[in-house]
């Protein structure tokens, strides 16, 4: 591939730093304006997909980048994406649409820019832009100047070059917002020493856990009504809610019908005969199969179960097996090679009777009358289904596949590996009950296999089913009453958690359409139907509430179970005290059970404080109490969320100034990316709540 045919296809890639994962393009066309199209909207407002702050978006910009980004999707991936995923690409181009806009009017605002000598200087420096650099790296890693400069001068190459520099000058204008609007974040010395220590600093302590919970009945806290109201007026201010909405709503899924299966499976038929006569199963499987084959070899439980007995059952060696139908779609598998290997399986089928208390004995005899029955003849699946207590695989008619040694307990693994295929044993009773075993084949095989793997879709006519489906039960709610006709048609209703506006809806996610509704209609109002994930909904506003403060009985019950904690915590604190009075400076924590059996004592050793330790937790107050402490000291009450610990520290190991050295440059420049990521992450979230946002993308997308 001619090189900088490789860097325009590459340029997907690198635009992508400040597009999103799948958005592509964006910032070039829409930052740079050169096409013009900002003008050309002015007049185009019935085709406006939104606005920012006045600036049109265009429903013909819109679809094309989010084209764009499917196509980038689906040459990284190799499939194309389902519509629920087309659905988040459509979201992450309007996030990043809007997103640009504002960062250019800040940019704007700012005086950024970017001279023509900074890119070259850029591009020609000792340190070129990693995009670039990365595509003249040779197989040993080595940065080929000489080429790098050669194809960054030829004249040949001008054009995509100068896309390129124009992709650079705005990374470059994001870069210098993004510096100046974080400027104002700095880390001092002591966060990166206390980092370096939190990292590399181990203790060795107990830590004596006196939790509320156990240690206080409820009945031990008295708060009156009066308690509750002065806390609720003291803490008003916690208590400020925003708008929020309810919705009742009915889901209709779009699933494959039994068309589409068919589709599918008649297609895998054609290929098969299409193979049988001939042609090339490997050519078929890349014009036809979602997944790729592989060259590996698979030994029996590395496999899905039903793939496994596809695979092994009755098959050698060249043999074609299916079309089946597995749990990801139909296969096509061509059997490539079997090889012996040194583990052994068998394939199983099992009857459980669970063994209950005081009835052991006459699950026994049950055990002995189904292996009676089996033995006789009587088809073993059917008395699986029947009578076995594992509903797992009694749907299955009992079989658990191929089991590997060491997977299951330890009786029921001796009688299987000791029968011979086609036995039924029994009953052998486990820590599960009694089982009746049926050992069908035994075997060493490993298997290599090609795949013709076609995933079950909903068909467009189908999708268009579901929808109409949809929409005829919102065009019924609408004349008649919505959860009368959702009774009538016997659908399920499904009512969200109160969601404020913009934000994520409970079993729906971010929805926009939805959002919208809610919030824009009165209590009561029934929508159209709305696209969802893999699906529609018909939706009805079920509760209104305005922004204010939250009414008192509605928080009472949060502010009792508030204020009795922190009593709770209070009395648990006196009982910690006197406990620590009575301690000697050389004692152990573990006299503390001896005291008080209801308190916990955790042993930890050579712990960091930058993590969860087991049995304690991530705990800050803990932990900030355990950094001042020095080795043979009996702490004081720590007061935590949890409650009050009390801790002797044995050991601490010293504090490394040589490594440390070593390391606070890094530790400095994590610190300092983490917080300014943050901060210009939160900056802004604010500045797009500021902004004025019109989003009609649901006019235009159902």
């Amino acid at each position: 591939m001619p090189l900088m045919t490789k860097i325009r296809e590459n340029l997907a890639t690198f635009f992508s730093i400040f597009a999103g994962i799948f958005v592509v393009y964006i910032v070039l066309d829409w930052g740079m304006d050169i096409t013009g199209r900002k003008q050309a909207s002015r007049s185009l407002e019935a085709q406006e997909i939104g606005k920012v702050n006045g600036e049109p978006i265009l429903s013909k910009d819109f679809s094309e980048y989010v084209q764009r980004a499917i196509e980038n999707q689906k040459a990284q991936t190799g499939t194309d994406p389902d519509e629920s995923q087309i659905r988040m690409i459509r979201e992450q181009v309007w996030n990043q649409l809007v997103e640009n806009i504002l960062y250019n009017e800040k940019i704007k605002e700012l005086n950024i820019k970017v001279t023509d000598q900074e890119l070259i200087d850029w591009v020609r420096g000792d340190n070129p832009p990693e995009f670039l650099k990365q595509q003249f790296i040779d197989s040993t890693g080595t940065f080929n100047r000489q080429l790098y400069d050669a194809t960054i001068m030829d004249p040949k190459n001008k054009a995509i070059m100068a896309r390129v520099e124009e992709a650079l000058r705005m990374q470059r204008l994001r870069e210098k917002l993004q510096s100046a609007i974080t400027s104002v974040v700095q880390v001092d010395e002591l966060e990166i020493k206390q980092r370096f220590a939190d990292q590399n600093v181990k203790y060795d302590f107990e830590a004596a856990f006196f939790d509320p919970n156990i240690l206080i009945p409820d009945d031990a806290i008295s708060i009156t009504e009066k308690d509750l109201r002065d806390y609720y007026n003291d803490h008003s201010d916690e208590y400020k809610t925003e708008a929020t909405r309810k919705l009742k709503y009915v889901r209709f899924d779009e699933k494959p019908s039994k068309a589409d299966s068919e589709e599918v499976l008649m297609t895998l038929q054609d290929i098969r005969k299409r193979i049988e006569s001939g042609s090339d199963f490997n050519e078929l499987a890349k014009t036809f199969s979602e997944t790729p084959s592989t060259d590996s070899y698979f030994k029996h439980g590395e496999l899905p179960q039903d793939k496994e007995n596809a695979l092994f059952t009755g098959s050698k060696k060249g043999d074609l097996v299916g079309p089946v139908l597995l749990a990801d779609g139909y296969h096509l598998f061509q059997i490539v090679d079997f090889k012996n290997g040194t583990e052994e399986a068998v394939h199983v089928k099992h009857i459980l009777i669970k063994k209950k208390v005081n009835d052991a004995e006459n699950a026994k005899i049950r055990a002995e009358q189904v292996l009676s029955e089996a033995k006789k003849g009587t088809d073993f699946s059917e008395l699986a289904k029947k009578y076995s207590e594992d509903p797992a695989s009694a749907i299955k008619g009992g079989d658990l596949g191929w089991v590997k040694k060491g997977v299951m307990v330890k009786p029921f693994e001796d009688a299987a590996f000791n029968a011979k295929p086609g036995q039924i044993v029994g009953p052998v009773l486990s820590s599960f009950g009694y089982h009746i075993i049926q050992v069908l084949a035994k075997d060493k095989r490993e298997v290599r296999f090609n795949d013709i793997h076609i995933q079950i879709r909903p068909s467009a006519k189908t999708r268009n089913d579901v929808a109409q489906k949809a929409q005829d039960f919102a065009y019924l709610a609408k004349e008649g009453s919505f959860e009368k006709e959702a009774e009538l048609s016997k659908y399920e209703i499904i009512e969200t958690q109160p969601f404020q506006k913009g934000a994520s809806i409970s079993n729906i996610g971010i929805n926009n359409a939805v959002n919208k509704f809610a919030f824009s209609n009165k209590l009561g109002a029934v929508s159209e139907a709305i696209s969802l994930t893999n699906g529609f909904g018909v939706f009805m506003v079920s509760e209104i509430k305005e922004a204010g403060i939250r009414p008192f009985e509605e928080v009472k019950n949060i502010i009792e179970n508030r204020l009795k904690r922190e009593k709770k915590i209070e009395k648990v604190k006196a009982i910690a005290q006197q406990i620590r009075n009575e301690i000697n400076p050389g004692d152990s924590l573990q006299i503390i059970k001896v005291k008080n059996p209801k308190v916990s004592v955790q042993v930890a050793n050579a712990v960091t404080l930058s993590g969860y330790i087991p049995n304690i937790g991530r705990d800050l107050n803990l932990f900030g109490g355990i950094s001042k402490m020095k080795p043979g000291d009996i702490s004081g009450v720590i007061e935590s969320q949890r409650g009050a610990y009390l801790v002797k520290l044995y050991n601490k190991s010293e504090f490394d100034t040589t490594a440390y050295k070593a390391e606070a440059p890094t530790l400095r420049s994590q610190i300092l990316t983490e917080r300014r990521n943050r901060f210009f992450s939160e900056w802004t979230e604010q500045i797009k709540k500021q902004a004025e946002i019109v989003d009609n993308r649901d006019l235009f997308y159902r």
